[in-house]
């Protein structure tokens, strides 16, 4: 029977040594540590070369070639031996099926494990990635930084100088002349109050500066302000000019309506009155014709009717036409 050993440091229990050793002497192979290793899938040879020598130093005793094991053989049943041998063989197969199951599972979770590595290795690029980002941004600062810096302690560098040559050319006069000390002191004196001088003109001229600034600044703001204020205003002008525009080009289509209107009535009116004239005209001559030529036909009268109603409906129909052919102002 198989023992339960307890997982080595590597993962690998004797148990599933002894299923590998067996199902190899099961398909007729010789179990060694190399065939056991590729039947497992996995497994050291130092790990795997001890458990398999305890194999094969109970195999003698599980397949009962001992006399003490013979004779209880002999001392069993056919049918119990049998019973027990199909039992041992499922307890091999179902360990055998049992190991396989671990094994997948231990796969599947090495699986995930790699899975969870490589999303945490793709996290710690990016990471890295936007680290390294960081890092030269702060390079390209610090290089920055330093040529200002350099910058500084070049103007600091040339203020000594300049101050030790000033110092220097102080020393030298007060060795040369030695006896015109007191005028060396009052030139220095004389240096400091123009140092003083230098200094409150420096002074004043940085206030004059803060305040030729302000008033730069405000007076660009009432600018800024008053540009405003332009534009809104002359945004109010378009806008005005746009309705009076507006109002100004109803006015106009009214007043031209208004005088087509005029005018297609006087031309009425002046159609009205030319026939007018024409019935006074046609009434006189009839009554001068009645009043010489009493004996008329009344055939002649009926025509001359005609005749004229034709020109009248001439006369108005040119006034129409003459009225539609009237330009639009």
């Amino acid at each position: 029977m198989q023992p339960t050993a307890p997982k080595t440091p590597r993962g690998i229990q004797e148990a599933d040594v002894w299923a590998a050793a067996d199902a190899l002497l099961a398909e007729g192979h010789k179990p060694t540590i190399e065939k056991v290793r590729l039947h497992m899938g996995r497994g050291s040879p130092n790990t795997v070369a001890p458990m398999l020598e305890a194999w094969f130093s109970t195999l003698g005793a599980r397949l009962g070639l001992n006399q003490h094991t013979q004779d209880l053989r002999n001392s069993v049943p056919t049918e119990v031996l049998e019973a027990a041998q199909g039992l041992w063989s499922a307890a091999l197969q179902h360990a055998q099926q049992v190991a396989d199951q671990a094994l997948a599972d231990r796969e599947a979770e090495l699986q995930q494990s790699q899975a969870q590595l490589q999303a945490q290795e793709a996290r710690l690029a990016q990471r890295e990635e936007g680290l390294q980002q960081q890092k030269e941004a702060m390079d390209a600062a610090l290089k920055l930084a330093h040529a200002q810096r350099e910058d500084l302690s070049r103007r600091l560098d040339e203020m000594q100088q300049q101050l030790q040559e000033r110092h220097a050319l102080v020393e030298r006069l007060r060795l040369e002349n030695a006896d015109q000390r007191k005028h060396q002191e009052a030139l220095r004196e004389q240096h400091a109050q123009e140092l003083q001088v230098a200094s409150q003109e420096r002074q004043r001229l940085a206030e004059q500066f803060a305040g030729n600034e302000r008033r730069m600044l405000a007076d660009l703001d009432r600018t800024r302000q008053e540009v405003e204020k332009s534009k809104k205003a002359q945004q109010e002008a378009e806008r005005k000019a746009e309705s009076r525009y507006e109002e100004l080009q109803a006015r106009y289509l009214h007043s031209e309506e208004e005088l087509l209107s005029a005018r297609t009535a006087n031309l009425q009116l002046q159609q009205s009155t030319v026939v007018a004239q024409e019935r006074v005209q046609e009434l006189k001559a009839l009554l001068e014709m009645r009043a010489t030529q009493p004996t008329a036909t009344t055939a002649v009268d009926s025509q001359a009717d005609k005749q004229r109603t034709t020109n009248r409906s001439l006369q108005r129909r040119a006034l129409s036409q003459r009225a539609l052919r009237l330009p639009r102002k």
